[in-house]
């Protein structure tokens, strides 16, 4: 499970949902907190006015200060009730608490004395009943200028259970999105996934009898079109692999059904009745060739397998090239004999890293077919050269030719020219073989 795409896509989903509402939360609870406390210091602002305005008017007026405080004892509203949460106090520079709300002596409680400040200050603090405040205070010069501090505090109690039932909302809301995010992310990553789904299926239905079919790009998704196109492109490949597999096979069947044949007919022939030593001796002389030829034709088809396995090993050595074809052409030099065909070298010394067996093998097969294919007292011409840091090593006879649309044809697999089949017997298999060796030495023919 760990390894399916739809479970890290959910995974994926989920974690940047909660991300997002983890931050939408704090963000939202953070911005709630502001607006409310805003709102309740401009209310505290507005109230600290209320209850000043009146005492600097009256003491403008010439109010001796007794009178201006006991004025200044609102005894009814919000201040008068006990323990409302809507407090003020006015004391003194010195600390001396002149004059408070009803809502704190019914309590008998004092309200700390804050510092003078002109500018209005906003602090939170404890109150009556350890109840959390939220407190402004501001110092008040009167006309005969004597200063006092006026302070009004306001319980934040209201405030905080407000708070505490956002957020207990949000901690219930959020599992509840965490588990609608979850079935949300099931559909739409089981909905996004439906496309690969029908291409793996698609995929499914294609089996070596249909090879040949092809995922088609108009009913495929955008996104899996370079997917679609590459496996198409395998496809091809695979196609043609097959075939040649498939055709490999059959040649090679064919080739080895003539020596074959030819065994068989030699053993019923033979041992139809009795015959004399010489007559059983010509036979197994026959028998033999055509076991000779099926060895040949087994190797040939095991060097082949090698080649396209990568499994042939090749020994890397420095070779000279020229001394190579010296080898050649004394191996070649008896069959050559047997036709009259002449077989000349030159060139210069050209030192390559080799396999010396592999290159040796190449240019006998090379020449062999010089002579295979060539005329009765024909020649056949080797060159060895070096040409921009590469050796060249050319090979000419006056042969019978190939066809000029036949020259492409000549390195694949059991392909003889018509014009030979005929008159020489071979594989098909060594031009093969040459241009496999060759390419494994990062050469071209």
């Amino acid at each position: 499970m760990l390894n399916s795409i739809k479970f890290k896509l959910l995974i994926w989903l989920l974690i940047i949902f909660s991300f997002i509402f983890t931050i939408l939360g704090l963000f939202l609870d953070y911005e709630l907190e502001v607006v409310i406390f805003d709102q309740l210091d401009r209310s505290l602002t507005h109230t600290l006015q209320t209850v000043g305005n009146p005492l600097i008017m009256e003491a403008s007026h010439g109010q001796l200060p007794m009178e201006l405080w006991e004025l200044a004892n609102i005894t009814t509203g919000i201040f008068s009730e006990r323990l409302s949460g809507h407090y003020y106090q006015i004391t003194s520079l010195k600390g001396e608490v002149l004059s408070r709300s009803p809502s704190l002596g019914l309590a008998d409680i004092t309200l700390p004395i804050a510092g003078a400040s002109a500018i209005p200050t906003f602090k939170t603090i404890r109150g009556p009943n350890n109840v959390p405040l939220r407190l402004i205070s501001q110092s008040l010069v009167l006309p005969d200028e004597s200063t006092l501090i006026l302070e009004v505090g306001v319980t934040l109690e209201d405030t905080y259970t407000v708070l505490r039932s956002f957020r207990d909302i949000v901690i219930i809301v959020f599992p509840a999105i965490f588990v609608l995010s979850a079935i949300g992310g099931l559909i739409i990553t089981g909905w996004s996934l439906r496309p690969l789904k029908m291409f793996s299926s698609k995929i499914g239905q294609i089996t070596e009898e249909n090879l040949n079919t092809r995922i088609e790009d108009v009913r495929v998704a955008r996104e899996l079109k370079p997917l679609a196109e590459s496996f198409n492109t395998m496809l091809i490949r695979i196609e043609d692999a097959f075939q040649r597999q498939q055709q490999f096979l059959s040649d090679a069947s064919h080739e080895l059904r003539t020596p074959t044949s030819i065994i068989k007919s030699y053993c019923d022939v033979t041992l139809s009745r009795e015959r004399t030593a010489n007559d059983y001796k010509e036979a197994m002389i026959k028998v033999g060739e055509s076991v000779n030829r099926m060895c040949d034709i087994i190797n040939r088809i095991l060097i082949v397998s090698r080649l396209d396995n990568k499994a042939l090993k090749l020994k890397p050595v420095r070779i000279d090239l020229i001394e190579v074809m010296k080898d050649v052409i004394k191996i070649i030099e008896p069959a050559a004999a047997n036709r009259d065909i002449k077989m000349s070298l030159d060139g210069r010394s050209v030192v390559i890293r080799g396999d010396t067996e592999g290159i040796t093998a190449v240019f006998t097969n090379i020449v062999e077919n010089g002579i295979k294919y060539n005329k009765p007292g024909g020649n056949i011409h080797i060159n060895v050269d070096e040409e921009n840091n590469q050796a060249i090593v050319t090979v000419r006879d006056t042969g019978i030719g190939i066809p000029s649309e036949e020259i492409p044809k000549i390195f694949e697999r059991f392909y003889r020219v018509d014009t030979s089949r005929g008159q020489t017997v071979g594989s098909g298999l060594g031009l093969s073989i040459v241009k496999g060796i060759i390419e494994a030495h990062g050469g071209r023919i």
